[in-house]
């Protein structure tokens, strides 16, 4: 089944523009069976975000990447060698984050889940595919709510994904992802004062595994 959310029923709000407060180096996070790292960049880059990803914004982000490599903000650990598996994000001191419940999301939905008193999240999240199993455009899309309001990961643009939340009626950007490094990492931006940053990447790991979207 499909969500009950539809991008269509909220025409985007090209007046507001993204602006990121914070970035992520998603390492090894795409078709992954094993581990991957997330590499905080927030603050390191001097590059400037400017409505998208240049050259030079994620060339300079994986080299601050690289010299971040011992010390990751979170990790990914699978509980089995597939793809689409069971997920743990711990952070830096090796707690547990959330859970991710990856399935082939073309089919079914899938889940991100909590510890309890999380400061992340209250609920579980469930990241739907727009449109059930049907192609075209909705394919592309997928959709989740957080304290009941919806928000879509738009694939439509190919290898560059588009977060957007739903204020007022209409969809506002607030992240961007790019895939980078021979289709196995990838370069999050995104506005944190509108999302929480392990939400936003948890389903942004999500996207980027439960179908070849980054592949488009």
């Amino acid at each position: 089944m499909g969500h009950p959310f539809h991008p269509d029923d909220f025409p985007i709000n090209s007046s507001v523009v993204l602006q990121p407060t914070r970035a992520f180096y998603l390492k090894g996070c795409i078709h992954f069976k094993t581990t991957a790292q997330i590499l905080d960049l927030s603050g390191r880059l001097q590059t400037p975000f400017v409505g998208d990803f240049s050259h030079a914004f994620l060339d300079e982000a994986e080299q601050v990447a690289r010299k971040l490599a011992s010390s990751p903000a979170y990790e990914i650990k699978s509980s089995g060698n597939m793809m689409r598996t069971l997920k743990t994000i711990t952070d830096s001191d090796g707690a547990r984050v959330c859970d991710l419940n990856i399935t082939f999301v073309s089919f079914d939905s899938s889940k991100v889940r909590f510890p309890k008193d999380s400061p992340h999240s209250r609920h579980e999240i469930e990241l739907c595919p727009v449109g059930g199993r049907a192609g075209g455009e909705d394919a592309k899309h997928e959709a989740f709510v957080k304290n009941s309001i919806p928000y879509f990961w738009d694939m439509t643009r190919g290898r560059v994904g588009i977060l957007y939340k739903c204020l007022n009626q209409k969809r506002v950007e607030i992240g961007r992802v790019a895939g980078y490094g021979f289709d196995k990492d990838a370069v999050l931006v995104l506005n944190g004062n509108e999302l929480d940053d392990v939400v936003a990447i948890s389903t942004c790991i999500i996207l980027l595994n439960g179908r070849d979207a980054m592949d488009a």
